[in-house]
């Protein structure tokens, strides 16, 4: 879960206009309708770069006005050549719930959702979706993001629309209100906003280069990831400050990537991976950020070093995926790849990063790939079940608990598929 704001936009409305029809190399097409009714119960789910650096000195923020905002956007150009980099992820790679009832997932050829919080499954859209990411803000206006797609709706799923791409393809999205949103797009990571709920696009000249996350808690507070380091806004996007330093990359030149999820407050959750990976590990560091700085809340073995970071260690050997509850609590669920077929521990953080719980393994899991909780004790894990036999098959699972992960309940799976 992270926020859902609704009201205090006006800053943001106020600041971009269109960026053409969609905002497309062509000035865009018109939105086509991709209507569905709700099928049956499925079977058993740069330029101008604006950086403070670590520890630098940083003055109070002014008030955001609409004029000095607006001078942060700009229409977008220069950068359509750059295809972004196509997706391999399969299976569920997106879910998320918006209250104990509704929920949905997202991955490679479905939407898949629910209102009795996960007792039955249907299937709101399918074909080759490609899709990777799923954001709602209620139970009715939600996108779903994908290699080649950007799909709205406002009846919760009952109808998908697909609505016109930017000439940067967009990676992922995140939106504080029906018509405020913000998303990465293009192979080199630049951040696009809209405040049409996704029907035309501007870019944010301001953003640090290499986006590879971003999220805000409401118009002038907002985080993002960039190069494997975390950076936060306190004035809509003019100016970024950089909170967490850059770790070097490895000896193939691979760097490290940030993922974060706001919270309420002006917070967020954080998850830094890499660079590269072992022979069964992969260097990865959790981070709760708040207006007055970055914590670091555990740390992948390989990366703990007296006096270099957190001492606390991670709940596995490889990062996975994490769920921002609220500004004080929030779930990350690591993957053991050198445990068996896999297992998929996952720990409680609470107190805003004070306290780290270990919650033991997602039950019938050797994968993680996705997670949305509403409480510490209500969430849904989704993810792969390995098993070898002769041959080895998996199978994609969606999973449940209401008790803090005492018990699973297994509430969707796919076909089996061997290889």
């Amino acid at each position: 879960m992270r926020l859902r704001l609704l009201m205090g936009l006006v800053p943001l409305s106020l600041i971009i206009a269109g960026c053409g029809a969609g905002g497309s190399a062509s000035g865009g097409s018109p939105t086509t309708s991709v209507t569905t009714s709700v099928s049956p119960a499925a079977t058993a789910s740069r330029t101008g770069t604006a950086v403070t650096s670590p520890g630098a000195a940083t003055t109070s923020t002014p008030a955001v006005s609409a004029t000095s905002v607006q001078a942060a956007t700009v229409p977008i150009s220069g950068h359509c050549s750059s295809p972004a980099t196509a997706s391999t992820a399969s299976g569920i790679s997106g879910m998320q719930f918006t209250s104990r009832d509704r929920g949905w997932a997202v991955g490679s050829n479905s939407i898949l959702a629910t209102t009795d919080g996960g007792a039955r499954w249907t299937v709101q859209l399918s074909g080759a979706l490609k899709l990777t990411s799923v954001d709602f803000i209620n139970g009715q206006d939600g996108w779903a993001v994908g290699d080649a797609a950007l799909l709205a709706t406002t009846d919760g799923g009952a109808h998908w629309s697909s609505l016109p791409e930017p000439c940067l393809t967009i990676r992922s999205a995140h939106f504080i209100s029906p018509t405020a949103g913000f998303a990465v797009a293009g192979a080199t990571g630049v951040v696009l906003v809209t405040v049409d709920g996704g029907r035309s696009w501007r870019e944010l000249p301001t953003a640090p280069a290499g986006v590879q996350s971003v999220c805000y808690s409401d118009a002038r507070h907002g985080w993002l990831g960039a190069g494997g380091v975390l950076y936060r806004t306190a004035d809509g996007g003019a100016t970024w400050t950089a909170l967490t330093k850059v770790v070097a990359e490895d000896g193939a030149g691979y760097s490290a990537v940030m993922d974060v999820e706001c919270a309420n407050d002006g917070t967020v959750w954080a998850l830094s991976s890499g660079p590269g990976a072992g022979m069964s590990q992969q260097q990865h560091v959790g981070y709760y950020g708040s207006q007055s700085g970055v914590t670091g809340l555990f740390a992948e073995q390989t990366m703990q070093a007296p006096g270099t970071g957190p001492t606390r260690e991670s709940p596995g050997s490889d990062p996975g995926p994490f769920s921002a509850i609220d500004s004080a609590e929030a779930v990350y669920i690591d993957a053991c790849t050198a445990c068996g077929m896999g297992t998929a521990p996952w720990d409680l953080v609470s107190g805003s990063g004070a306290t780290l719980t270990t919650k033991g393994n997602v039950a019938d899991i050797t994968s993680p790939e996705a997670a949305s909780f509403l409480s510490a004790q209500v969430g849904w894990v989704a993810g792969t079940a390995a098993e070898y036999s002769g041959t080895f098959r998996s199978q994609q699972r969606i999973m449940a608990t209401t008790n803090g992960g005492r018990t699973w309940v297994l509430q969707w799976a796919g076909p089996w598929t061997s290889s």
